[in-house]
Formats: C-alpha cells, structure tokens, sequence
C-alpha cells in the first residue's frame, strides 16, 4: 500500500529513454521459467511503461516491444487486462501471452458517474487499485484545496472484455485526503487512512463488490502517561488481521500494531506497548508478501518539518498474525524506496526514483539475498504480476 507520508509537523525522447535508462548490472546467461511480469512506469503518471519478464532466480530480461505508452498512470493487471487511469477514464489493455501490453480494449468515463464531481479541478489526486481477484477496480477521486473539497471511492467491475461496470459508489463527507482502500484476503471489508482525523476509515463489501463506507469500533493499546494515534492501515491477503502504525502521543517514532478484524469488521488487539516493534523509518509506507507471512515498510530519505533526518530503505518483519510482528531484516538503509511489490515465488522488488533503480531480492524465512539490481530512469510506479 501507497499513502502520503506522515512527516511530523515522447519520439527522440523515448528512443533515448529505451536505449539509455535501463542498464542491467546483473543478468542470467540463461533464462529460467518466468515467475512474473514487471512493469516500471518512468516520469509520472503520462510516462512510458517498461516490462520485465522476472524468473525463478530473480533475473529480468526485456519483455519484446517495450517500452509502451498507455494512457495514464499503470494501476494493475489481472493477466487478461492491464489497467491504466487517466485523466478523464478508466483504460483497459490486452496483455499478450509474453506480458506485453497491447491495444486498448475499453476505455470509461469515470467522471460521469457518482462521486466523479471529486476527481475533477486543478488540485485532484485522483488513483486505483484492484481487488485481490482482479475483477474489480476502486478508484479513489478527491479534491481539496484546504477550505472545501470532496472525496469518493467508486467500484467498478471487469468484464471479461475489459469494460468497465459502475456497481457503486462511497462519497466521504469534509475536505480530506483518503488513501486507497487496502482489502482483506477474504475481500469482506477494506480500510483506509486520511488526514481528517486520527483514525482510519472503514468499508464493507457488498455482494456486488461495491465498498460502501463502514463506522467500526477500534480498540488500541494503552500507552502509559500519554495516547496512541493510528494511522496507515494494511490489511492482510490472508486472514483477518489489520496492521496499523501507532503513533505515541501523535510523533514519531511509531510502533507497529497487529489487529483482528471481527465478523462486525471492528478492530482490536493484544498487542501491548512493550512488545510492538519500533519503526527506524519516517513516513513509512507499507505491503504485505502473498502469502502473508512478511509485512514492508519503506520509506525515502531526506528531512522532515522538524529537522529530522529521514533514513530511508526497507525493514522486513515476520507477520505473527494476532501476535506482535518482529523485525527480520533491513535492506538498502539510507536510500530513497519509491514503492516495493512481491511476486508469489519469494522475489521482493524495490524502486528508487533518487537512485534510478530497480532491485529485486529473493526473501525467504532464512535468508535474503540481492538477485539484480537495473538502472532504470526515473522510476515512479511498479506492478508486479506473478505466473
């Protein structure tokens, strides 16, 4: 899961891009079965798509014909559709059987439908995210200039020819900032974080797939001489289970919380302010592996409104479900992390936009190990789809 950072307080041009900007300093001389597909987004959500085919061994070769040039910034892939958001519409691509991205299939308006009023005006922050059965996409619209806006959360259905089906719709009163909605494995209810208060926000899925707000209980560890603020949640793609970053006293340094979620989609835990895990990072986003087993944080580097140096990299922890999670590893300490994303065969890819990177590692319960690492420009947005 992406989320804005709690900080206290294209011819010539492409053709040099594809011959310059990716480098591979490590390579197979010989390739094994392919275990995913690796798109890198360069330059912003308008920019070129690069593809990787990932094997066993987490090397990457050069999907044939890239880089692409979809409209909008790469949202997902579901092995039949690639999913793109544009300005204006919701895009849909065929992905032939090497990973390459093809002809648009669909393309729909989404700022027709309810809630669409949120995703338009020179200040929208507009994004989407696929369910875990690539069946549904949730667009996230809102704008806000600091006195009035609005929010929404729209749910659309994939057909099997790659249109797109309005089934709903959630719009969230004030003038907030909402992440995307991260979904439960069982896709019973979904959770996300905003700037209007000190809680997440909750939803529930209907039987049509539509996520329609939901007002949960949550109940948070004790916190001697003072409180905990959550924020940022991550659901779990097994089980019931909510990790939250729990601040103390609203400031960093935060702990990380383990949560059930009930029948009722409340929140509560066992965790206890003497055995959560402290965060070394600062405005840490977070993801879990596929299995559910590993919970990401990464974060870059720089400072902060309180001076405060940011340290940037990845920490690894072993998920323990209802149990207090525990540190593993920590990888690239002091540089930038943009976003990271699992395959289903143990690979954890890593993007540094600062950097210019792409690193992939191969992450089990007894080692860790760099498998490659690319030169890429300007990487800002990674999907991984797993074989």
């Amino acid at each position: 899961m992406m989320h804005s950072v709690r900080r206290l307080g294209l011819a010539a041009t492409l053709a040099l891009v594809s011959i310059f900007a990716i480098v591979p300093k490590a390579r197979a001389a010989t390739t094994p079965s392919t275990a995913a597909y690796v798109y890198i987004q360069i330059d912003g959500p308008q920019g070129a798509v690069y593809g990787f085919s990932a094997s066993s061994t987490g090397q990457l070769s050069v999907i044939p014909g890239a880089p692409w040039k979809p409209t909008g910034q790469i949202i997902g892939d579901n092995k039949s559709q690639f999913i793109t958001l544009g300005e204006d519409n919701i895009h849909s691509y065929a992905v032939d059987s090497d990973g390459a991205i093809g002809a648009q299939l669909e393309q729909n308006p989404y700022t027709d439908y309810a809630g669409g009023e949120c995703g338009t005006g020179s200040t929208e922050d507009n994004n989407a995210v696929l369910d875990h059965t690539g069946k549904f996409v949730y667009i996230v619209l809102q704008t806000s200039n600091g006195i009035s806006g609005c929010a929404s959360v729209q749910s659309f259905n994939i057909n099997s020819a790659g249109a797109f089906d309005a089934v709903g719709d959630a719009v969230l009163s004030g003038d907030i900032n909402v992440s995307l909605p991260t979904i439960l494995g069982n896709e019973s209810f979904a959770y996300a974080n905003t700037n209007d208060s000190n809680n997440p926000i909750g939803f529930t899925r209907e039987s049509s797939g539509a996520l329609e707000s939901l007002q949960f209980h949550e109940t948070d560890p004790t916190l001697n001489g003072g409180f905990y603020t959550p924020g940022f949640p991550d659901a779990s793609p097994t089980g019931n289970y909510v990790v939250l970053h729990l601040f103390p006293n609203d400031a960093n340094p935060f702990q990380l919380g383990s949560y059930t979620v009930s029948s009722e989609g409340n929140l509560t835990t066992t965790n206890t302010s003497s055995n959560m895990p402290t965060s070394k990072l600062i405005g840490a986003s977070s993801t879990f592996s596929p299995s559910g087993n590993m919970y990401v944080l990464y974060a870059d580097t720089g400072g902060n409104d309180e001076g405060q140096e940011i340290p940037g990299g990845i920490e690894i922890y072993n998920f323990n479900g209802a149990a207090p999670l525990t540190l593993y590893k920590t990888l690239l300490t002091g540089t930038s992390i943009d976003q990271v994303a699992w395959d289903s065969s143990n690979h954890l890819y890593a993007i540094s936009k600062s950097a210019n990177m792409l690193y992939v590692f191969t992450v089990t319960s007894t080692s860790v190990t760099e498998d490659t690492a690319w030169s890429i420009g300007g990487p800002v947005k990674m999907v991984v789809v797993s074989e």
